[in-house]
């Protein structure tokens, strides 16, 4: 295994080559030693390259964590040059917050590298479970050429609840709240900042994703991670927000709750549910016509399978 460095010396010429027409973003420093690269609220497509969640780059005294690993080896290998930037100390270690295509297909670049990936058990299984094939769906969107070299590489660093960790010189409490968002989900919390990467835990103006979700687990992650009165929280997409905006997240996912339940107690078949439990307040949310849809069948179906469990 190679020692950890920023860039690998066989990437770097071809690195320099694109350094034009760069697919992640400028970091933005949001607090002392914290940095953000950030997301558009979109689903991938060409026009933003893929890149649809953030990545958070934490610099300690002695290495740096990073905090997701975006949609491709392409733009983890950008992130690096963009790093030399930033600091010329090695990178130590890369945490999956979930297992969302947009946060862990960077892995196979810091494989390569010798970096060590952290994520959840569970989360770590789905990445294994489902990657693959959505991996052949980003081919299929984003072209061959932008996902070069991508793979599926599950995390080297399991963990299976709630830790704090030193690495790089930087103390990081690990939050895990059982399946919130999520089998597996967990958030980052830098204790030296006060900066919370929420990772899918947390999306702020944008419809967050609960096909996996268990809600009431979700929303008591919510509230305690506003018990910890963090400076800033990063979302799993989009700028960073204060804790207060949980709220609105909170709201979502109990009026979906809400809606889809009274739909099942009407009767409403799954074809006509999305639409019986439209939410129009929030219709002006980024990605509501993308997910809002699919969070209502999957709650339906959730609903429908528990009815028929219950009466076995």
């Amino acid at each position: 295994m190679q020692s950890p460095s920023l860039v690998p010396r066989r990437l770097l010429a071809a690195l320099c080559l694109r350094a034009a027409a760069f697919t992640v973003p400028e970091p933005e420093q949001i607090a002392p030693g914290v940095y953000l690269l950030e997301a558009v609220m979109a689903p991938a497509a060409p026009d933003n390259r893929g890149f649809v969640g953030n990545i958070g780059i934490v610099v300690g005294s002695s290495g740096v964590v990073l905090v997701d690993t975006g949609t491709s080896a392409k733009a983890m290998q950008e992130l690096l040059m963009r790093l030399r930037g930033i600091t010329a100390l090695p990178v130590v270690l890369a945490i999956n917050t979930h297992q969302h295509p947009a946060h862990v297909f960077g892995n196979s670049t810091l494989r390569d590298m010798g970096v060590p990936v952290l994520a959840h058990r569970d989360a770590a299984a789905l990445i294994d479970a489902r990657c693959e094939r959505c991996l052949k769906g980003l081919v299929q969107t984003l072209g061959q050429e932008a996902m070069a070299g991508t793979a599926v590489v599950k995390p080297t660093q399991l963990i299976d609840g709630a830790t704090s960790i030193n690495t790089g010189g930087r103390d990081i409490d690990l939050l895990y709240y059982g399946n919130s968002s999520s089998p597996g989900a967990i958030a980052v919390y830098d204790r030296a900042s006060g900066v919370l990467f929420g990772g899918g835990m947390v999306s702020v103006g944008a419809i967050p994703d609960a096909k996996d979700a268990d809600i009431v687990k979700w929303r008591e992650a919510l509230q305690a991670m506003a018990t910890l009165e963090p400076k800033r929280i990063v979302p799993r997409a989009g700028p960073p927000v204060p804790a207060s905006r949980l709220s609105e997240l909170d709201a979502y996912l109990a009026d979906l709750q809400l809606a889809v339940r009274d739909a099942f107690d009407r009767h409403v078949g799954l074809a006509e549910a999305a639409s019986a439990a439209a939410l129009p307040a929030y219709r002006g949310r980024a990605m509501y016509d993308s997910l809002h849809r699919r969070n209502v069948e999957a709650l339906y179906l959730r609903r429908e399978q528990m009815e028929m469990d219950a009466g076995r």
